[in-house]
């Protein structure tokens, strides 16, 4: 019988209570990417903005805080606000590409509101023609039975595949493994990432849902000129002008095996310094030799920072 009433228990558990995601930036397990991480080859060159409202059913003024310009480059913690339901397009010098793990990142400008992060949320969407886009599979496990307050914090465990996930200077990393296959989508060149700033409120009538059909509840209403999802930028780090070139196409670096189980070789003229990052940008290994003993890394990507002759190099190593 005790045995019998504790299985209903379990059963009625909300299943948002077991769902786990990558926690917040610097704790174990996150997947937050700092904006200096040598895995970003490169960043947002172009960005069209088109403005929401301050508070969606109360007013059409739309926000009015920053530049379109705010978004390119680096991450700065100079952002364009979206207002409510606003989008951004991002273009890039070199079209994104599909590789193992994650191949960009997208910042926002969270702030610590102890014990979580004051977080604003939005949808991600990638295109290969500028026309037909293609949306991550957004999942939120944050109740919605009550409003989330204008300043309210949120648990990064109970949400993926959303940008804003990550405080300042931290970024959001989508994999394009994680978009469902289309005939109209080419992986292999994306030239569009569309931002969907998300409505947090969970009134039905303005509501919006993610992937499991469940309301996306954050902080809201933000009724200020700022309102919305903050973009800061977005990092490359799978781009078409670095995807797999020829180690015999490199006249003066080599970084050889890939994949490799432990012991991985650089040659290189008057090498100077290799440095070993993970993929949240976190240096591991420093070292001024030309063999490197990977075999203590857990198996995984890595990036290979290789300074020689005056010139850096990064390469991209699977560690088996």
């Amino acid at each position: 019988m005790i045995k019998k009433s504790l299985f209903l228990m379990l059963a009625l558990v909300p299943t948002m209570l077991w769902a786990q995601f990558a926690p917040e930036a610097g704790v174990a397990g996150t997947t937050a990417m700092h904006c200096d991480s040598s895995a970003f080859l490169a960043w947002a060159t172009g960005c069209t903005i088109e403005r929401g409202p301050i508070q969606i059913g109360v007013t059409d003024s739309l926000v009015s805080y920053g530049v379109d310009a705010a978004a390119l480059g680096k991450a700065d913690n100079r952002v364009v606000s979206l207002g409510d339901g606003g989008t951004a397009v991002l273009t890039f010098a070199s079209p994104i590409c599909n590789d193992r793990g994650p191949d960009f990142a997208v910042f926002e400008n969270p702030f610590h509101n102890v014990p979580h992060c004051f977080l604003e949320l939005a949808f991600v969407e990638v295109s290969s023609d500028g026309e037909n886009y293609f949306r991550f599979p957004a999942i939120t496990k944050v109740p919605f039975d009550e409003q989330m307050d204008s300043f309210g914090v949120m648990d990064a465990t109970l949400i993926h595949n959303f940008a804003g996930k990550y405080e300042v200077f931290y970024g959001t990393p989508f994999d394009l493994d994680e978009v469902e296959d289309n005939a109209l989508l080419d992986k292999s060149k994306i030239t569009h990432v569309r931002l969907i700033d998300v409505v947090g409120t969970i009134d039905p009538e303005y509501a919006t849902y993610d992937a499991e059909g469940h309301i996306v509840n954050d902080p809201f209403p933000t009724p200020f000129y700022s309102s919305g999802f903050d973009l800061d930028a977005v990092g490359v780090i799978h781009d078409v002008a670095h995807f797999d070139v020829p180690e015999n196409e490199m006249e003066t670096i080599a970084v050889y095996p890939n994949p490799v189980k432990d012991i991985l070789t650089v040659k290189a003229e008057n090498l100077q310094l290799v440095e070993v990052y993970d993929l949240v940008g976190q240096q591991i290994m420093l070292s001024e030799n030309a063999v490197l003993d990977l075999g203590s890394l857990a198996q995984g990507i890595y990036f290979v920072r290789v300074t020689a002759d005056g010139k850096i190099f990064t390469k991209r190593v699977v560690k088996q």
